[in-house]
């Protein structure tokens, strides 16, 4: 599922490509999950393009619609997140504190265009043997190059400037140098350090292009706002890597980022009170 040089190819091009990787949960069972969700919530969506109402976030609007709490829907996109073939690598290029700061499903229609121009997530933060945020896109369908793909400039995490936003408008993204389309199998995913230049172009084709998107950072990262979380994460994280993973309590790492509204695990609360963290 994974190339034997993946971390080779990481490191160098900041992306890799894993195939089969929804084997874990199913692909027919996600797709049935997206389109559950899909149909739930496209009325909203409607009315707030309608309105123009629709905010940004991931390209939100007339050309495309991010899903978001999809965890509510299906507790299968909560097992996505601690999904076996991929979180091995997360791990591995996060660093094994890692949680999840994201869940949502993304449909960029057929026949619209680029909603997005050119951009990275971060600052090209770096650490000798980390990243600080990857992102985990899931094809539901198979990727064809004239569907609006992801695209980004393999290599670009290493670049100290950001893309020139004058010269590469969302009129011609397709002038940036050296861009690679991400296309793939249906049920394959491509894991990709968001400090990369990347963008997702005009789909042209008579298909939607659906994803499943997952993002991870290290656990300390926190979000200004501390929301409470929802029961059903709670209830879900009935182990100590899930709690890490929902960014609840760490197995590695510190305990100062636990959150002290919620109880630990017994044997988490029996580490914390003989200091083992």
């Amino acid at each position: 599922m994974v190339a034997k040089n993946w971390r080779e190819q990481w490191d160098s091009d900041g992306y890799i490509i894993v195939e089969n990787a929804l084997d874990s949960v199913g692909l027919d069972r996600v797709r049935a999950a997206y389109e559950a969700i899909e149909a739930d919530q496209a009325p909203a969506w409607q009315a707030s393009v309608a309105s123009k109402n629709h905010g940004t976030a991931y390209g939100n609007g007339p050309d495309a619609h991010t899903m978001q709490n999809i965890y509510d829907y299906d507790e299968l996109f909560l097992d996505l997140a601690e999904n076996p073939i991929i979180t091995p690598i997360i791990e591995d290029v996060v660093g094994p504190n890692f949680q999840v700061m994201e869940m949502i499903c993304h449909n960029h229609h057929s026949g619209t265009k680029a909603h997005t121009g050119w951009h990275r997530d971060w600052p090209p933060y770096r650490h000798p043997q980390y990243s600080l945020k990857v992102k985990v896109f899931y094809f539901l369908d198979d990727q064809d190059d004239d569907m609006g793909c992801f695209t980004l400039v393999p290599g670009s995490q290493k670049f100290d400037d950001n893309p020139d936003l004058q010269k590469y408008t969302r009129e011609n993204l397709t002038d940036m140098p050296n861009y690679k389309k991400m296309v793939g199998s249906a049920g394959s995913a491509v894991i990709w350090d968001v400090t990369c230049w990347h963008t997702g172009l005009a789909n042209v084709s008579q298909r939607d292009r659906r994803l499943v998107i997952y993002g991870y950072m290290p656990f300390w990262a926190k979000k200004y706002e501390a929301k409470p979380i929802p029961e059903s994460i709670i209830k879900w994280a009935n182990t100590p890597l899930r709690r890490q993973i929902m960014g609840i309590h760490a197995v590695h790492g510190r305990n100062v980022w636990d959150r002290t509204d919620i109880d630990r695990l017994p044997d988490q609360d029996e580490a914390y009170k003989q200091g083992h963290r």
